[in-house]
């Protein structure tokens, strides 16, 4: 076994306190891989204040990136975050980028420089048998994935969401808190399903489509389409 291979260092692509600040809280209990630091895919980033940006919300605890560090981890800010964290001898990522095209290109690109993608599921999530997981997947508090589902790289499923049995979510998908998907649905590449919305048994939903929050998909949905409603019908 390599020296990459043993060590157990992962960078969380991506910062947003409410996806990789939530994930940081569990992570390392349940995998035991250590969160060696955070990364943002650009070549700057402005700082905020954060007391002032805490008073436009409700919730006023949000914590951002400040003097290099989030979370009290180091945090990378380069367009070659790849090479960057190989510097500090991180061979794994877990990719958290809240864009499902942009997750898709960042995997891709991990895949490329043979870097691992390593998951992360929350222990109270319910896993039934036979039930595939790629790695590079989220699966958030409260989750149920079905039995004999195929989750695959870079998706993000959220809190409470149900995904029931035989379905199939391809890469870079995205499923809100407390959104269904019953038996036997396809979820084509980078598709999103919003909060509280249904989707009835044997629907496929398409590439890179859009349903909105609360909406009960009765039909297929084509691919690069946004659909809203009950039943869910596309918005021109």
């Amino acid at each position: 076994m390599s020296e990459s291979e043993k060590n157990n260092k992962v960078a969380i692509v991506g910062f947003f306190d409410g996806s990789a600040g939530q994930v940081e809280t569990w992570f390392e209990e349940v995998t035991g891989y250590e969160i060696a630091c955070f990364v943002f895919g650009h070549d700057s980033f402005e700082e905020v204040n954060v007391e002032e940006e805490n008073s436009k919300r409700v919730c006023k605890i949000t914590e951002f990136p400040q003097n290099k560090l989030f979370k009290n981890k180091l945090f990378i800010c380069s367009s070659n975050w790849v090479e960057e964290i190989r510097k500090i001898g991180v061979y794994k990522a877990l990719c958290l980028e809240p864009s499902n095209k942009k997750r898709q290109e960042h995997i891709n690109l991990l895949r490329n420089e043979g870097i691992e993608l390593v998951s992360a599921i929350h222990p109270s999530a319910i896993i039934l048998p036979q039930a595939k997981i790629h790695n590079g997947v989220w699966i958030n508090a409260g989750a149920i994935i079905g039995y004999k589902t195929e989750i695959e790289s870079g998706t993000i499923v959220n809190t409470g969401a149900q995904i029931d049995h035989h379905n199939i979510v391809e890469e870079c998908c995205q499923i809100d808190p407390s959104a269904v998907t019953a038996g036997n649905v396809v979820l084509r590449n980078c598709c999103h399903i919003h909060t509280g919305a249904t989707v009835i048994n044997r629907r496929i939903i398409g590439e890179n489509s859009i349903v909105g929050a609360g909406s009960v998909v009765i039909r297929d949905v084509e691919p690069n389409c946004t659909v809203i409603g009950v039943p869910a019908r596309v918005l021109k």
